[in-house]
């Protein structure tokens, strides 16, 4: 009788879990909805990819409350407003074949609506929605004059739109004059992608909004130069101006000399090929720099001079074609960059990591050398960096885990090692003890074995020949 009751119990703890399991896996995987079609989870109806020529019907019991719905990458022409759910707050229909929307009634609840990636030729009708505060128009073939950007739509958008995105390569010409005059709330404008014929902005462009703008985006554009009328934006706080072929002297300084909110600024991809002496005059806000994807091939000594002092936090260089670490990251005092925190230099050509390479950068935490050739870290390397919490080393050629790490006396230093070629062997019984009494964590796997590295210094290495022989200070050779 005992042994059923068991038994019994058992199988009742058995089915708990199944069904538990079940339930995470759904809530993970997302439940069909609205006719099989789509999936729903965490408030969102995902739609996406479905080869859909329309919004699918959806019950008001299966969506009840749910405020995202995204149906992007489909075949949809002109969307039946009406199949949208009442609750939906953001609307996704990015990537379609649309090229009419017609809106059945008032939608007091839309805040945004993603239209870019369609074929609209004028920005649509969308007085039925009177709460819509972020637009996306970017790649329709709309004309930038009147007829793309009509004077009464914009007139009506301006009441609550505080987020506009706009572009065309070969459609978009000019600035809009009704973004100009009609949108007094607007923070954030983007424009993405520009005709050769859009050769700079108009004095008057920002004159609506220039003291509330807080973040613009310009890329993709055959702009020669960075508009002057920049310097009116003096509440901007992040300019992402990029994919634009400006090259170093199309950065002009008189165009950032208004700019004293500036806290973020991105240049990626500009052609450049020097560190931009601009920074110079932003230096008392700026705490975030990208540099990504510029030809600058090495940094000169003297160049990082101009931020003596800076307040830069945040500093990337990806894909730079850089050849080492630049030698002018911090002065003999280490005084260039001491609030630098994050530094990203992976997708360059550096291939060994120096003594002085990044000394004394106290402030600095992380830092990622990934897909970088590196085979070579000199173990004096990263002393003084008493803040360094994550090292980034994957998808580079290291063999061997740097005993330069162990001179980061921090506790709990992340270490990333994947896709890389450690060779594990006994050899890596000096960095082992560090890694136990430092609580190092190490991200990878073995080359030579498959095994973890993880498990490699926990479970074998203290199995190798004369390993509690290994202390401290003979495992640290002076290279």
């Amino acid at each position: 009788m005992v042994g059923c009751i068991a038994r019994r119990w058992k199988n009742v703890k058995m089915l708990t879990l199944c069904l538990l399991l079940s339930l995470c896996l759904g809530t993970a995987l997302g439940v069909p909805c609205c006719t099989g079609v789509c999936d729903c989870e965490a408030h969102v109806v995902t739609c996406e990819s479905k080869s859909l020529s329309d919004v699918p019907m959806c019950s008001a019991s299966e969506v009840n409350e749910f405020t995202e719905m995204r149906l992007t990458k489909n075949r949809i022409v002109n969307p039946t407003f009406s199949r949208i759910p009442d609750s939906i707050k953001t609307l996704d229909l990015s990537d379609n074949n649309i090229t009419t929307i017609t809106i059945d009634k008032v939608r007091n609840v839309m805040e945004s609506l993603d239209l870019s990636g369609n074929g609209l030729t004028s920005v649509p009708i969308l007085s039925k929605l009177p709460s819509l505060h972020n637009l996306d128009v970017t790649f329709n073939p709309i004309p930038s004059n009147l007829n793309g950007f009509p004077d009464a739509i914009f007139r009506q958008l301006g009441t609550n739109l505080t987020s506009l995105h706009v572009g065309h390569p070969e459609t978009f010409t000019e600035f809009p004059r009704t973004i100009s005059t009609h949108l007094p709330k607007l923070d954030t404008l983007e424009i993405n992608g520009a005709h050769a014929r859009f050769g700079n902005l108009p004095p008057t462009a920002f004159e609506a909004f220039e003291l509330v703008l807080k973040k613009l985006y310009i890329r993709n554009t055959l702009l020669y130069a960075v508009p002057l009328t920049l310097r009116r934006l003096r509440n901007l706080k992040e300019l992402y101006f990029e994919s634009n072929p400006v090259q170093d002297y199309g950065l002009l300084p008189e165009a950032f000399s208004g700019l004293n909110s500036l806290e973020l600024l991105s240049l990626k991809n500009d052609s450049l090929t020097t560190f931009p002496a601009i920074v110079n005059n932003l230096k008392d806000k700026l705490t975030t720099l990208i540099l990504d994807e510029n030809r600058l091939l090495f940094i000169r000594e003297n160049a990082l001079n101009m931020v003596n002092g800076s307040n830069i936090e945040n500093l990337y260089l990806r894909d730079c074609q850089l050849d080492r670490i630049p030698g002018a990251m911090a002065d003999d005092s280490g005084n260039y960059l001491q609030k630098i925190k994050v530094l990203d230099l992976s997708k360059n050509k550096i291939q060994s990591i120096d003594r002085n390479d990044l000394h004394d950068l106290h402030s600095l935490q992380n830092v990622s050398f990934s897909e970088n050739p590196l085979a070579y870290v000199s173990t004096l390397a990263f002393k003084n960096l008493g803040n360094l919490s994550f090292v980034d080393f994957s998808n580079t050629s290291i063999k061997v885990i740097p005993m330069a790490l162990t001179n980061v006396a921090r506790h709990g230093l992340d270490i990333d090692l994947r896709n890389t070629d450690v060779e594990c062997i006994c050899e890596l019984a000096c960095f082992q003890k560090y890694y136990k009494s430092r609580n190092f964590r190490v991200h990878g796997d073995c080359e030579t074995v498959s095994v973890k590295l993880t498990d490699y210094l926990e479970m074998t290495i203290p199995h190798c020949p004369n390993f509690n022989g290994t202390v401290f200070p003979s495992c640290t050779a002076n290279v």
